[in-house]
């Protein structure tokens, strides 16, 4: 009896520690459930994509941090010219490319905004002198059209003349002129640099200065330690100095009147 109560509890206990086996799935099964998987992600690639083209054309802000109101509305009309595809689609890089072609921008930023579109911001160039009478130009020496044709009436700006190449090479000059003769409260008014390398210098004071390309620099702070120093009592009585001399220089008084 014992053991026949013993071999139905080996009988049942090999039922419940056999393993069970699944059914395999059938290759045609997993293919088709590939086939499904892959068909949902297309669909929803395909349906992203129309809705991606069919989304409405981004909004463009023009920031006005920075600008003028002149330079806002340039900005902004130049702008609205361009055709715009989606908030995610516009490409950034041409709108980059657009603003910064603009002779009077310094440097541009494109962002996409969720809520404001996508947001350009200028940062304009900085006049320091005009350069002939329909330009101007910064600190670096680099010339461009104003937005605002008024920029180039202001009374305080110096002007430079020469070849546009040469628009750094003059500002340079001026800079390097202002710093020599600031002690003697003279600041250049007008500079030009002829085809022949040849600059003409005038200052604020009425006084001008002719010289040559050879020891430029040398020549013209050499002038500015004189006119402080042996001519300091006649330097209102000069015209013109003339320094396209190897050795020495030429001075034009003013004539007195009788």
């Amino acid at each position: 009896m014992a053991q026949a109560v013993n071999d139905i509890t080996d009988l049942m206990s090999d039922k419940i520690n056999r393993p069970k086996h699944s059914k395999p799935m059938l290759p045609s099964a997993k293919y088709l459930f590939m086939a499904l998987v892959v068909g949902l992600l297309l669909l929803i690639l395909i349906m992203g994509g129309k809705a991606l083209r069919d989304a409405p054309p981004a909004a463009i802000e023009v920031s006005h941090q920075g600008l003028t109101i002149t330079q806002y509305q340039a900005l902004q009309q130049t702008m609205n010219q361009q055709s715009v595809s989606g908030f995610f689609t516009t490409d950034l890089q041409t709108l980059r490319d657009i603003g910064i072609n603009l002779s009077w921008v310094d440097q541009i930023s494109v962002t996409r905004d969720w809520q404001r579109g996508i947001v350009i911001t200028v940062l304009p160039k900085k006049a320091v002198a005009n350069f002939g009478t329909e330009r101007l130009v910064d600190a670096k020496g680099e010339v461009f059209v104003p937005a605002d044709n008024e920029e180039l009436t202001q009374a305080q700006y110096a002007t430079l003349q020469g070849e546009l190449t040469q628009a750094p090479v003059i500002m340079q000059q001026m800079q390097q002129i202002n710093e020599w003769y600031a002690p003697l409260d003279m600041q250049v008014e007008d500079i030009i640099l002829s085809p022949r390398m040849t600059w003409l210098v005038r200052f604020d004071n009425g006084v001008r200065v002719i010289v040559d390309n050879e020891n430029t620099a040398q020549k013209l702070l050499s002038l500015s330690k004189i006119l402080d120093n042996q001519l300091r009592m006649r330097r209102n009585d000069i015209q013109s100095v003339d320094l396209r001399y190897k050795n020495g220089f030429s001075i034009t008084w003013h004539t007195k009147e009788t």
